[in-house]
């Protein structure tokens, strides 16, 4: 007889290779408009760090809320994604039109020469997309005319740049620094890194580009929502299954619309949806929509041990 429920079959990982002096790195604009002037601050910050640049052809158009059309927008993305030159592919920022290119996204190109994807919010459905449908390796961290055109500090830097230019084989990613990371439940587990945006995340429920969460190290963050909106997009994950699934959780800056930190409430959330099934749950940790944005890769596996704390890839 045939058993009652078969593993998931997740496809083999593809790491891209660090970058070396001199490689090239696209950057793009897939989501909403950008600011010129951090742009071009974001630009010459990659390039004093020893890289070339080059900038999609439509990074500075505009259509309403969108950075161009969809097919400009996707059209820089996979011109990118084929260019043997570019090892790593930069976003100028989120805000929202990603997932309106996800089932335009050359995947093709992007299992042929797998090369570093960089950036967070919005690029979260991406970056679960390419894991779901090609077993990509990417890095949520800061976007070019975001934080990094804004401005890092020095500690969001140094991980950015290690993100780009070291192996993520048997990295620690919990930070030696004391950033105020909190134990919410105690335990040990191990399991794919996924996640990112939480509306991002719950926006890709029920979709072909939704990847398995079963037995994840999930990591969520956001952005303007208050507690109510961070309650039912947690309630969704839950009702869909994801937190049923997920053998631990990860929580990032949570930053409410008024600026407020919203994070003591997302903790009690968490803990109230997981009671059932009391998983690993470790909070403020120093990823997201506010300083130090500490660059983690999405789509590997990792160990994590509360005690003493510690979340590291379990690639050799």
């Amino acid at each position: 007889m045939a058993p009652a429920t078969t593993p998931i079959q997740r496809r083999p990982l593809l790491v891209p290779h660090p970058l070396s002096p001199g490689d090239t790195v696209g950057i793009v604009a897939p989501a909403s408009p950008v600011d010129p002037g951090f742009l071009q601050i974001g630009t010459a910050r990659i390039q004093s760090n020893g890289f070339r640049t080059l900038t999609g052809r439509h990074v500075e158009q505009r259509l309403a809320y969108l950075a161009g059309t969809d097919r400009q927008r996707c059209e820089d993305l996979n011109s990118m994604l084929n260019n043997p030159a570019v090892r790593a592919v930069l976003f100028a920022r989120g805000g929202y039109g990603v997932m309106r290119l996800l089932d335009e996204v050359d995947r093709g190109a992007v299992e042929s020469d797998p090369k570093i994807l960089l950036g967070m919010s919005d690029i979260t459905a991406l970056q679960l997309s390419l894991f779901k449908h090609c077993g990509l390796t990417t890095f949520a961290g800061p976007m070019v005319a975001g934080q990094l055109g804004e401005g890092l500090d020095s500690l969001s830097e140094e991980w950015l740049l290690r993100a780009l230019t070291e192996p993520v084989a048997g990295r620690n990613l919990i930070p030696i620094e004391d950033c105020g990371i909190r134990v919410i439940r105690h335990g040990r587990a191990s399991g794919i890194f996924l996640g990112g945006c939480l509306s991002l995340v719950t926006s890709l429920l029920g979709s072909s580009h939704c990847p398995d969460f079963n037995d994840a190290v999930l990591l969520l963050e956001d952005v303007h929502e208050p507690p109510y909106r961070i309650d039912r997009m947690l309630t969704q994950l839950r009702l869909a299954g994801v937190l049923n699934k997920a053998a631990a959780i990860v929580l990032g800056h949570f930053v409410g619309p008024d600026g407020t930190d919203p994070s003591e409430e997302t903790e009690r959330i968490v803990t109230e949806l997981t009671e059932y099934r009391p998983v690993p749950v470790i909070s403020r940790y120093p990823h997201g929509h506010k300083v130090p944005n500490l660059t983690l890769p999405i789509g590997v596996p990792v160990e994590l041990n509360t005690e003493p704390l510690s979340m590291r890839v379990a690639i050799g």
